[in-house]
């Protein structure tokens, strides 16, 4: 079986009203990385006029999609721009954490996804996302790759090897 990594915020959590602020810190994130600058999420969040949120909730779909994936014997884990702690607490207060074997945060390799390192932190055959610059990161990589279209359709030079509207609606071979 497979070992599947996931995108955390906006993929399987919901950032709600904070969304367009996780965003703004996300393209701050990118930029810092291409300027060789690496600063914690949470004072990219602060930056761009927010704070981190004390919990977001699963998307509907979450729970179901990643309960089949681990029926049917794969491994998952996550890979995050947020710091270790943070994004462990958002999965417990999500009552999502027990759901993984391992959680990734960029803090330990210095850089923000799309970068390739960040993606060495879990070798994993898949990787799942609900952002097209994940998943081009995540291909580039060499991963296989899920795109779950939240938000948008995936821009005509991203290619995905699956694209689902949910996650539970995802079979991985």
């Amino acid at each position: 079986m497979a070992l599947i990594t996931f995108d955390l915020n906006g993929t399987l959590l919901d950032p709600g009203d904070h969304a367009n602020v996780l965003q703004h810190a996300v393209r701050l994130a990118m930029a810092h990385t291409l300027a060789g600058d690496f600063r914690p999420f949470s004072e990219l969040i602060e930056a761009s006029g927010g704070q981190v949120p004390d919990e977001q909730p699963a998307f509907e779909d979450v729970p179901a999609g990643l309960d089949r994936l681990a029926n049917a014997g794969h491994e998952l884990a996550v890979i995050t721009n947020s710091s270790r702690a943070t994004g462990e607490q958002h999965l417990a207060r999500a009552g999502l954490l027990d759901r993984f074997t391992q959680i990734a945060s960029v803090e330990d390799v210095q850089v923000y996804k799309p970068h390739p390192r960040v993606y060495e932190l879990v070798r994993s055959d898949w990787h799942v996302a609900a952002h097209w610059w994940d998943v081009l990161g995540a291909s580039a990589a060499g991963r296989r790759t899920v795109y779950i279209v939240r938000l948008e359709p995936l821009p005509p030079t991203v290619h995905a090897d699956i694209i689902v509207d949910r996650l539970d609606e995802l079979d991985i071979p």
